[in-house]
């Protein structure tokens, strides 16, 4: 009986050891990426960047850019649980005739990791945003 009683206590013993070392709950993805002001700051340097360099500068023609970023800025916390509301198109009605290429797609996801990286935000949160936004390639790319 004593025996029983022991293992019991052990079998305690361990549950409580084993919630005290487990690792706390890793923040949304949204508080990850600094919120919206490192999320904006993204948006804004990506785009300025993409829409100025001249293997992407074509895709940026008659864009009105400050409503872009906002819109970029917006669907971005969006992807990331944020209290953001975005309002804009689907990502395939709003690049149906923009004609891009995978080339010009992977320069923009290229030069968004390396925002990302300046604005400090961590690789875990840079890598689960970029997959996140993976899937909108098959709306985004035309060629």
């Amino acid at each position: 009986m004593q025996l029983a009683a022991g293992g019991v206590t052990l079998s305690w013993a361990l549950a409580a050891l084993m919630a005290c070392s487990s690792t706390p709950p890793r923040a949304p993805l949204y508080q990850q990426l600094g919120g919206v002001a490192k999320i904006d700051a993204v948006a804004d340097r990506t785009l300025e960047r993409v829409s100025t360099d001249p293997r992407t500068m074509r895709s940026f023609d008659g864009i009105k850019m400050p409503y872009l970023k906002k819109s970029v800025a917006a669907y971005l916390c969006k992807v990331a649980d944020g209290p953001c509301v975005y309002e804009g198109e689907t990502m395939a009605n709003s690049h149906a005739k923009s004609n891009i290429s995978g080339a010009e797609f992977d320069i923009m996801v290229s030069v968004m990791r390396e925002e990302l990286d300046r604005a400090g935000v961590p690789e875990g949160a840079k890598n689960e945003l970029l997959r996140r936004l993976a899937p909108t390639r098959r709306d985004i790319v035309k060629y």
